[in-house]
């Protein structure tokens, strides 16, 4: 029988499932291939080097999440250095195709093929492709011209290129999931923070918005596909059956089609499963009914998290939300009359940021009886409206806005941050004097000064790259008895 390795490359911590790979592993399944799903936040190179070594197998799938962790710190996060080693040691023990996808891979497919080196990639959902693939390599059917979301290697007039094929129109719906393939009582640690380590089911796939930094809309398409409550029950009833009830519902934003999300609420509700489980999610003030905000606390959610963005109009606008200040109050109002559970965050930093801005958030946030959490900066990726726009707007190393590998990086695959040089150095001592609770606003990284000096082709950040995909919450603690050392006329240069 064909035995496939479908592996997950990163290292996080805490460990979250490669939902992805028990997608794969049911698609491999239905066209008669048998798969082990490895995952290195488990084991180290020296046993998966034994593992390679101790069975034949006759191919490799490797999930990328991430590119990096989006979060901007003095120590990079970029793993693919990392992973094209991985690569390297797979092929000394198996000659069968090496296949990477993942959302990750997605941002820049032909890019990472190269680099990497691997045979074929898979950019988007592959679930419908992979079989066509595999079943093109070792059954000679069909054409890899003909196969949707294909990456792979040609020679065109001798000349070694790579070719991306074009993306298959989705249905609106999306179809049913079986799950089982990986262990997750391996990942799941029930409580109330630690929601990467829930059960994890997707309810809808795709992202309607158009913020100017994000890469969902190119990895998932721009048209929201919904799965049926009837077939995504019968995933959490899975994860039940096994004693898990935490999940994290891992839609791009949950309310991206309002009206699916209120039916699958409503369905939970009639049948109980608001006793059976709890839950969490992301949303975005767009779409953020009434009748949406009264389920959620009926229907077992837990905590949501609103992307809210900023609360200044013209940060929202740069920013590419389609959503205003009015509507971020009307969420806020909702959630408080309906007494939802919720978070925010806040992207601060961006184009047009000025301290002035930024007080202007803080202080509205100020008075909003949530938690918030606080990202800086902006990674910039390529095919985003941001990326497109710095890619054309000279040398990345001329633009007092990037942090990160500013120099031999103008493809942007390495880590690249906006950070408006209007808000100055002291960012971090700033906000902390604006901030009055000292257990409200926390950011995923230690809070530092921000320099603009280069080291070698990097600007503000060490050029060494971390591995690890571990972040750390910290609370910036407020000193508002100092606020007077920081006006909102003071000059940034």
């Amino acid at each position: 029988m064909t035995q496939f390795l479908l592996m997950s490359a990163h290292r996080w911590d805490p460990p979250s499932p490669p939902v992805a790979l028990d997608y794969v592993a049911w698609e491999l399944e239905k066209i008669g291939i048998c798969s082990e799903v490895v995952d290195l936040s488990f084991i180290d190179l020296a046993e998966l080097e034994s593992l390679l070594q101790q069975n034949q197998y006759d191919g490799v799938c490797l999930t990328i999440r991430n590119l990096e962790r989006t979060v901007f710190s003095e120590t990079l996060h970029f793993p693919l250095p990392s992973i094209k080693a991985l690569v390297q040691l797979v092929k000394k023990y198996c000659s069968g195709p090496i296949i990477v996808g993942g959302n990750g891979f997605s941002i820049m497919p032909e890019r990472i093929l190269d680099y990497l080196d691997a045979d074929y990639g898979i950019y988007g959902g592959g679930e419908d492709s992979l079989p066509l693939l595999i079943q093109y390599l070792f059954d000679r059917k069909g054409d890899l011209s003909l196969i949707p979301h294909l990456v792979y290697r040609q020679n065109n007039k001798g000349v070694p290129t790579i070719r991306c094929n074009s993306a298959a129109s989705h249905r609106r719906k999306l179809p049913a999931v079986k799950r089982g393939y990986i262990n997750y009582q391996h990942y799941f640690r029930p409580g109330y923070d630690n929601f990467f380590a829930f059960g994890n089911v997707e309810t809808k796939r795709g992202c309607p918005h158009h913020c100017v930094f994000c890469v969902e809309p190119a990895i998932k398409g721009r048209n929201v596909r919904v799965k049926s409550p009837e077939d995504v029950t019968k995933e959490v009833d899975f994860f039940l059956q096994r004693g898990i009830n935490y999940l994290f519902l891992a839609d791009s934003e949950f309310n991206a089609d309002c009206e699916a999300a209120v039916n699958l609420m409503q369905y939970w509700r009639k049948r109980g499963y608001h006793r059976k489980m709890q839950w969490l999610t992301y949303a975005t003030p767009a779409n953020f009914s009434e009748e949406f905000a009264e389920l959620l606390p009926k229907s077992g959610n837990l905590r949501i998290v609103i992307d809210f963005g900023h609360i200044s109009d013209k940060m929202l606008s740069n920013l590419g939300k389609d959503y205003t200040a009015a509507d971020i109050k009307e969420t806020i109002s909702l959630c408080e009359a309906h007494r939802v559970n919720y978070r925010g965050s806040l992207m601060l930093g961006g184009p047009g940021e000025t301290r002035e801005t930024l007080r202007e958030a803080i202080e509205f946030f100020n008075s909003v009886p949530c938690e918030i959490s606080l990202v800086l900066g902006i990674r910039v990726f390529p095919n985003t409206p941001l990326g497109n726009h710095i890619k054309t707007s000279g040398p990345l190393v001329d633009n007092p806005n990037l942090y990160g590998k500013v120099v031999n990086n103008d493809d942007l695959l390495e880590p690249v941050y906006y950070i408006s040089h209007k808000i100055g150095e002291d960012i971090f001592d700033y906000l902390s004097h604006v901030i009055r609770d000292p257990e409200q606003f926390y950011t995923l990284t230690s809070p530092f000064r921000l320099r603009s000096v280069m080291n070698g082709h990097f600007r503000g950040v060490a050029p060494d790259y971390d591995t690890d995909g571990a972040l750390e919450l910290q609370y910036l603690r407020g000193t508002s008895e100092s606020e007077e050392l920081y006006t909102s006329e003071e000059v940034i240069v």
